[in-house]
């Protein structure tokens, strides 16, 4: 026997190393795939956010200006308006509605709609309307009479 016999597979040693990279690659492998997962449920859950957003500013644009000017509170107070349900909203949306006025690139002026106030402005202001969800999406528009 003057030559050893090739031998042929893998060693104990090399089936050790294959393994432990394995185990150090699948943690993050893992954490990526959940992160994938839930990232699809938070799409679906931004998605419906997004069409109740859009279905309530609808909703508010399509009521008379007499309404939104009578709702009007101020920019940061919520509007009075009564929405109908909508049962694709998880939770019901703000409204802003504030009298608004800027006159040839001047300073923007938010008035306070007061209906038996003797301004000339408040004749017919610019509504300024705003739709805000708790995730983020907000929705702003100018209504004029």
């Amino acid at each position: 026997m003057s030559a050893v016999a090739r031998q042929h597979g893998f060693s104990f040693v090399e089936i050790m190393v294959a393994v432990l990279l394995l185990a150090i690659c699948a943690v993050p492998m893992g954490d990526a795939i959940r992160n994938g997962i839930t990232a699809s449920s938070i799409a679906a859950a931004k998605a419906r956010e997004l069409r109740c957003i859009k279905n309530t500013m609808e909703t508010v644009l399509a009521e008379p200006y007499q309404s939104l000017y009578a709702a009007a509170a101020g920019k940061d107070q919520l509007a009075a308006l009564p929405l109908p349900a909508d049962a694709s909203c998880d939770t019901t949306p703000r409204v802003y509605i504030a009298c608004y006025e800027r006159e040839n690139g001047a300073a923007e002026v938010w008035l306070a709609c007061n209906v038996n106030s003797s301004d000339p402005r408040l004749e017919s202001p610019l509504l300024h309307i705003t739709v805000a969800a708790n995730g983020g999406y907000s929705f702003t528009t100018l209504v004029a009479r």
